[in-house]
């Protein structure tokens, strides 16, 4: 009896999982644990146990690990129960960027950048962890006024709304993920809905907002430079090296790749941080363009599998905050791509499930946690529903 009802316990566990999601995140994340190892391999020293290159992968497995277990679990709690907590879940996210502020540190290279709090053991990226919180807490605010979306009135309390997390991760030097929320208010305004009209004024906003920081100098320093490097790239060729080598790593591969471990510009180092931010290249170089389309493809049916559950999703808050995940992973794969094909200034955002960084990873497999939520307990709806009638 008790053996039966343990089998159909967990049939009802895993028959409620969106197995593509699930597959495809899976997928991902072992073909970037393989990129990250071969971006790694050159610096593994058999007579050091903890290199910093042995603690990237470890940093990369045990988020990976600990993000599947959260997802697994968030996948049973009702989505709605999630939303209703967004006071307590906007709090922490808020009080965790204020430390940041204070406490935080950033790697070598930038010392004006306080967007990591270092715990010796590991450090965490709590900006990653805002766009979590920031989804939950926008999703059931437009929800909320779903009725009066389009009055000038409720734009306003929205755009500050959004305002606030950009704020908050501006403070602590971390331009890169102001870029992020900001695409994600956008899509997320779009998808909520929004008179078109708002879309003109929002974007002729930014674009005066950003002259006026160009030229109050606002905006200065390498982050000014990598824009310009952009337009003079052979004035700015220190600045470039990056992304010049980057480039030529990624067409280097042909179409079928040198070979795993093989690159050469990979395995020489050529390529700085391509274990994060440059992890296309490794794709590219060793697995070729075949090997860099498919790590694309991948992301790009995950990114639309979400969207479609959102579009099946029971009620509005659901299919929000699926829409503001999806559109987190597009915004993270589109400046990602355009940042290694130079088309963006280089500014650290990594891809998703792929790049090396176990705040990330942890953070998309939470915000996946809440799809399969999203996704059983309308599906779980749809079953009642069939059968009621």
């Amino acid at each position: 009896m008790d053996s039966t009802k343990r089998k159909t316990s967990f049939g009802e566990f895993f028959g409620g999982l969106d197995h593509i999601s699930i597959i495809t995140s899976l997928i991902c994340s072992v073909f970037g644990f393989l990129l990250v190892y071969s971006s790694v391999y050159s610096s593994l020293n058999p007579e050091t146990l903890l290199t910093s290159s042995v603690k990237v992968m470890l940093v990369s497995v045990l988020s990976t690990a600990v993000g599947i277990i959260l997802a697994l679990t968030l996948s049973m709690i009702n989505y709605e129960a999630i939303s209703k907590l967004w006071p307590f879940i906007a709090a922490a996210c808020a009080v965790l960027m204020i430390i940041t502020y204070f406490f935080g540190s950033g790697p070598p290279d930038r010392p004006d950048a306080r967007s990591w709090l270092d715990f010796k053991i590991f450090t965490i990226q709590p900006s990653e962890f805002l766009k979590i919180g920031f989804i939950i807490s926008f999703s059931y605010h437009l929800d909320l006024v779903k009725d009066k979306i389009n009055r000038i009135k409720t734009i306003i309390p929205l755009v500050i709304h959004g305002l606030i997390p950009i704020a908050l991760v501006v403070l602590t030097g971390d331009a890169g993920s102001a870029l992020i929320f900001l695409l994600m208010l956008i899509g997320m305004l779009f998808f909520a809905k929004i008179n078109i009209g708002y879309f003109a004024a929002g974007i002729c906003a930014i674009i005066v907002a950003f002259i006026g920081a160009w030229r109050l100098g606002i905006i200065n320093g390498l982050q000014r430079s990598r824009i310009e490097a952009l337009f003079y790239p052979e004035e700015y060729a220190d600045v470039m090296y990056q992304q010049i080598n980057g480039k030529i790593a990624l067409g280097s591969g042909g179409l079928f790749g040198q070979g795993y471990l093989q690159g050469k510009m990979t395995q020489s180092g050529a390529v700085p941080v391509n274990e994060s931010d440059m992890i296309l290249t490794v794709a590219g170089e060793e697995f070729g363009y075949i090997g860099a389309m498919a790590a694309i493809l991948l992301l790009a049916v995950l990114i639309i599998r979400i969207a479609v559950i959102g579009l099946k999703a029971r009620d509005n808050v659901g299919y929000l905050m699926c829409m503001g995940i999806s559109v987190m992973l597009f915004a993270q794969v589109f400046v990602n791509i355009g940042m290694e094909l130079s088309l963006l200034p280089c500014i650290g955002i990594t891809l998703p499930l792929f790049s090396s960084g176990g705040s990330s990873s942890l953070s998309i497999y939470i915000a996946l946690g809440i799809v399969l939520s999203v996704y059983r307990y309308s599906k779980a709806q749809n079953v009642s529903l069939f059968y009621k009638y």
